[in-house]
C-alpha cells in the first residue's frame, strides 16, 4: 500500500468542522498504532506499516484500521479511533477505505461489534462455515469476548 489519500474517504467533520483524511500509514506512525493496540486491547500479532491505514485530523492521528491476508484470504481488524474524537464516523471512514482497497471480492472480519459491521454491509456466518475457519487458528482466535466470523462481499 502507498501513502496516497482516499479522496473519496477524506471530508470535513460536521461535528468538529476539522478535516479528516485517510491515508495508507507510515513506518513512522507503528508508534502510534502499537501504542493504541496495547491500549485497546486489539490483535497485536505480526504488526507491520504496509497493513494499515491511519485517519488524522489536521495533522493529528485520531485512528487507524487494518487490512491483514492471512492464508490467502483478506480480514478487516483493529479499527481503532481515540477516545476523544469516537462517534464522529471516523471509523466508518476507516472501514470503507479498508473495503475499497481490499484486492479481493470477499473480505471477513472476526469481531464482537457485530452490530457495528452490519452498518457496512457485513452478514455474520453460519455455523457450517465457522467450523472451517475454526481450523485456521490466525482467523479466529480466543480473546476472551464473544466474537463473530463476519463475511463482506463486494458488488
Amino acid at each position: 500500500m502507498g501513502k496516497e489519500e482516499c479522496p473519496s474517504h477524506t471530508g470535513v467533520s460536521g461535528i468538529t468542522g476539522k478535516i479528516v483524511k485517510i491515508r495508507h500509514a507510515s513506518e513512522a506512525d507503528m508508534v502510534f498504532i502499537a501504542d493504541k493496540i496495547k491500549k485497546y486491547d486489539l490483535d497485536a500479532e505480526d504488526l507491520h506499516y504496509s497493513q494499515f491505514v491511519v485517519a488524522s485530523e489536521n495533522g493529528d492521528l485520531v485512528g487507524f484500521g487494518r487490512l491483514k491476508k492471512i492464508h490467502g484470504f483478506y480480514e478487516i481488524g483493529c479499527i481503532a479511533v481515540v477516545e476523544e474524537r469516537r462517534g464522529m464516523g471516523i471509523g466508518s471512514l476507516i472501514v470503507k477505505h479498508l473495503l475499497d482497497i481490499a484486492p479481493v471480492k470477499i473480505v471477513y472480519t472476526t469481531t464482537d461489534l457485530v452490530d457495528y459491521f452490519k452498518r457496512f454491509g457485513f452478514v455474520e456466518m453460519g455455523e457450517g462455515t465457522k467450523e472451517l475457519f475454526k481450523n485456521l487458528d490466525d482467523i479466529c482466535k480466543s480473546s476472551g469476548k464473544p466474537e463473530s466470523i463476519m463475511v463482506y462481499e463486494k458488488a
